[in-house]
C-alpha cells in the first residue's frame, strides 16, 4: 500500500486502485497509453477527493483520503456529524474539483494545442473526458455517491427529521432507471450495469433497516414486543454459536447463525452475519471476517459489527482500515473507554 501527505491531508492507495484502473482502461493495452491512463485515473480520483478534504477541513475536520477499487472516499472526520447545508457543500466539493482539473487541462489545449497524436494530447483528452465523467457519475441522485449524499442532505434539510429510508428508496428507482437507460443509449456495459445493481441492492437493503429504525422511532410502543422478540432470538443464536465455538464446533456455530437468519427482519440477519463475522474471526479468516461484518453493518449500523470489523481488519494488516472501522464503531456508541482498555484495538484507538 502507497501512503503519502498532500499538504495535510494523509492519503492511503491500495494495490486494488491501480488494478481497478488498468480493468476500466483494458482496450489500451499495456503500453504507454496504459501508463498514462492510470496516470490520469490517479490525479483525477485524487483531485476529487481533495475536493472534498479541503472542505472537511474548513468545516472543521481533520479528513484523510483512501483511493480503492473503482474510485476513493475521504473521512472528514468531524467531531460531530455536520448540518444537512454543510454535507451538501462538502458532498459537492468533490465533482466540483474534478470539473476545474478538467477546465485546466481543456485551457491548456486551447492556449498550447498539442501535438495531434502525441503522449501529452492523449493525456489533456483523457483529463478532460475522465472529469466530465466522474463528475457526471458522481452527481448521479444515489447513495453513496456524492449525488445520493446531496440529495439526502437536501431531503433532511426540508424534512427537518433522519430521512435514510426515503433517500435510499429513491435511490434505488434511480439505479435501475440508470441502468435501463444506459442499456438503451449505449447497449448493455458489464461495469455501469454490476455497478448500478450493487447500488440497487444496497440502498434495498438500506431502506429496509432505515425504516425499520425510523417505525422504532416513531411509534415504539407497537414494536416493542417484536424487539423483544428479536433480540431473544439473537442472544439465543449468540449462546449456541458460543457454546459451540467452545467446542470447535464450527459447523453448529454456523447453523445458529443460518436459523437467526432465517427468522427474517433487517435486525435478526444483520445479527446473522455478525455473528458469521465472529465464527469465521474464531477460524482464523480473518478477510471473511471483515468483509461479513462490514456487511452486517451496512444494514443495521451497530457499534458491536464496526468493532468486529476494525478487529478483522486489524488482524489482516489493514491498520488504517481498521482504524476507520474502530471510528465507525465509536460514532455508533461503542464506549470510549472500552475501547481503549481492550488488549487488541488499543493500538489503533
Amino acid at each position: 500500500m502507497l501512503r503519502f501527505k498532500v499538504g495535510p491531508f494523509p492519503v492511503s492507495v491500495y494495490p486494488w486502485f491501480f488494478l481497478s484502473a488498468i480493468l476500466l482502461g483494458a482496450g489500451y493495452g499495456f503500453g504507454w497509453r496504459m501508463a498514462a491512463w492510470i496516470f490520469v485515473v490517479f490525479v483525477s480520483v485524487l483531485v476529487h477527493e481533495l475536493g472534498h478534504a479541503v472542505i472537511g477541513r474548513v468545516f472543521g475536520g481533520r479528513p484523510e483520503i483512501r483511493l480503492e477499487a473503482f474510485g476513493g472516499v475521504t473521512f472528514p472526520q468531524f467531531r460531530s456529524p455536520p448540518r444537512p447545508a454543510r454535507q451538501f457543500v462538502l458532498s459537492f466539493a468533490g465533482p466540483i474539483a474534478g470539473l476545474l482539473l478538467g477546465l485546466l487541462a481543456y485551457g491548456i489545449v486551447r492556449a498550447f494545442p498539442p501535438e495531434r497524436g502525441s503522449v501529452s494530447a492523449f493525456l489533456m483528452a483523457q483529463f478532460v473526458w475522465v472529469s466530465i465523467v466522474w463528475a457526471a457519475f458522481n452527481l448521479l441522485p444515489i447513495l453513496p455517491l456524492d449525488g445520493g449524499n446531496m440529495m439526502l442532505a437536501f431531503i433532511e434539510g426540508v424534512r427537518r427529521k433522519p430521512s435514510v429510508a426515503l433517500a435510499s428508496w429513491i435511490s434505488l428507482v434511480m439505479s435501475l432507471a440508470v441502468a435501463g437507460a444506459v442499456t438503451l443509449v449505449f447497449g448493455p456495459d458489464p461495469f455501469a450495469l454490476l455497478w448500478l445493481g450493487l447500488f440497487a441492492l444496497q440502498n434495498f437493503q438500506r431502506a429496509r433497516a432505515a425504516a425499520a429504525q425510523e417505525r422504532t422511532a416513531v411509534a415504539p410502543a407497537a414494536v416493542a414486543e417484536e424487539d423483544a422478540v428479536e433480540r431473544a432470538d439473537v442472544a439465543a443464536a449468540m449462546e449456541d454459536a458460543r457454546s459451540a465455538l467452545q467446542r470447535r464446533d464450527f459447523d453448529s456455530a454456523i447453523a445458529a447463525a443460518v436459523r437467526l437468519e432465517s427468522g427474517g427482519g433487517p435486525f435478526r440477519q444483520a445479527a446473522a452475519l455478525r455473528l458469521r463475522a465472529g465464527i469465521e474471526l474464531a477460524r482464523g479468516d480473518n478477510e471473511s471476517a471483515a468483509m461479513l461484518a462490514g456487511q452486517s453493518f451496512s444494514i443495521w449500523q451497530s457499534a458491536d459489527a464496526a468493532v468486529v470489523a476494525a478487529r478483522a481488519n486489524l488482524r489482516a494488516g489493514a491498520s488504517d482500515r481498521a482504524r476507520n472501522w474502530l471510528r465507525r464503531a465509536l460514532e455508533a456508541g461503542a464506549p470510549p473507554a472500552a475501547v481503549r482498555a481492550d488488549p487488541e484495538l488499543a493500538s489503533i484507538a
